[in-house]
């Protein structure tokens, strides 16, 4: 994503103001962000540029402030955005961990729901989510957040077990959608509350299920190692239950395992990506049909689609292409899912500098959903790329309109 001078000096200085909050030195931050320190300086004094989206993105995510801020975008809480909903989501985040902890004192904020209502609007916004239907997502959760706040301040025994469990759910919803929009440190607040609703359930599956979505967040901060770690705990913890494995437990098992593949894949461990994705695919072909356990879609087709994923960490696009030309996207259950793998297919074009097919990738997520892909710092990072780049058949294409609907031009 390419900034003027005026932006990147103002860039600049909210980065050195943010690190010096924090009492950071220049060369701890450039070391958290895989940079040099000069590189640092030169980003605070304004010399160098950021043009890339995604180390912008990591070092919000490590300053610990909202992206919108450090690129200078004045996000106006009064107005219908995506964003416009995170003030009143972050206030009902807090009070859930406040309530899972069993803070005294603490009163409802909402009027209570009957559980069959509140089960009913689980469902709701997680079709919505697998919808990518981001703005809807985001109008539903502060106040759904809050609803469930009040049911387990004020319910007890099995409905008490019924509200943690969809907490459990709601928190994955949460984590999904502030990912997307940038906000890490809040999506680890929500998984952390999930995590708790699980532990205090007792069911290993809501527990592998609660690793599942730590592993989310760590994959969007580049926290490789941890995802392992949390991944693999999780699966120590099934393998008594693989011996003759319910369906939901082939679908978790599978999902940490392709977690753990695009992980090993980050962090350029081939062998060990297809090993991962090999016995993922093991458990698809146990299952026999794509299912939707506990959100995972999990199956043959989530499990060709991580394959092309893995490949372009791997800088391997010729494989991505390859394993994209033999996936059945009808199948797939998330559209959520479909518009990232066309995504990460347009990355594959990219890297082969077949920059025209890149952007009809692209135009054809954006037809599934407009704002998950403008928001998506992948999206916006490969835009920036193609603009640089500026090939005739990527501006044939349509790349000017991408980048206007970006805000990036």
């Amino acid at each position: 994503m390419a900034t003027s001078t005026n932006a990147a000096l103002t860039i600049g200085s909210r980065i050195r103001r943010s690190r010096r909050a924090r009492r950071m030195s220049q060369a701890t931050l450039a070391g958290l962000v895989q940079r040099s320190e000069s590189w640092l300086r030169g980003v605070e004094a304004g010399r160098i540029e950021l043009d890339r989206y995604s180390v912008i993105d990591r070092l919000a995510t490590v300053l610990e402030i909202d992206i919108g801020w450090l690129l200078g975008q004045h996000l106006d809480f009064g107005q219908e955005t995506e964003h416009s909903a995170i003030p009143a989501l972050r206030t009902a985040l807090r009070r859930t961990g406040l309530g899972l902890a069993g803070q005294p004192g603490l009163r409802p904020a909402a009027p209570p729901q009957l559980l069959p209502d509140l089960r009913a609007e689980v469902d709701r916004i997680t079709r919505r989510r697998q919808a990518a239907n981001l703005p809807e997502v985001m109008r539903q959760l502060p106040d759904l957040a809050e609803s469930l706040n009040t049911a387990a301040l004020t319910v007890d025994g099995a409905e008490r077990d019924l509200v943690d469990g969809l907490i459990v759910e709601t928190s994955h919803v949460a984590r999904t959608v502030l990912n997307q929009l940038g906000y890490h440190d809040l999506a680890w607040t929500a998984v952390e509350n999930g995590a708790t609703a699980a532990a205090r359930l007792g069911d290993p599956l809501m527990r592998a299920c609660s690793a599942w979505d730590r592993c989310g967040v760590l994959l969007h901060t580049e926290a490789t190692t941890e995802v392992l770690t949390v991944a693999e705990a999780a699966l120590n913890d099934l393998r008594a239950a693989m011996t003759s494995p319910a369906p939901q437990v082939l679908s978790l098992w599978g999902a940490l395992h392709l977690r753990c593949a695009v992980a090993s894949a980050r962090r350029h461990d081939a062998s060990g990506a297809w090993a991962y994705l090999a016995e993922a695919e093991v458990a698809a072909a146990r299952l026999g049909v794509d299912r939707n356990d506990f959100q995972t879609v999990f199956g043959r087709t989530n499990c060709d689609i991580h394959a092309a994923e893995i490949a372009v960490a791997l800088d391997q696009p010729d494989i991505a292409l390859r394993r994209h030309a033999s996936i059945n996207l009808a199948r797939l259950a998330s559209k959520e899912r479909h518009t990232r793998h066309r995504i990460e297919i347009a990355r594959a074009c990219g890297l082969l500098k077949q920059d025209g097919a890149a952007v009809h990738q692209l135009q054809r997520a954006a037809r599934l959903a407009p704002q998950y892909v403008y928001n998506h710092p992948t999206a916006r990072d490969l835009v920036g790329e193609l603009c640089r780049r500026g090939q005739p058949t990527a501006i044939d294409a349509g790349l000017g309109a991408i980048e206007r609907a970006m805000r990036l031009a």
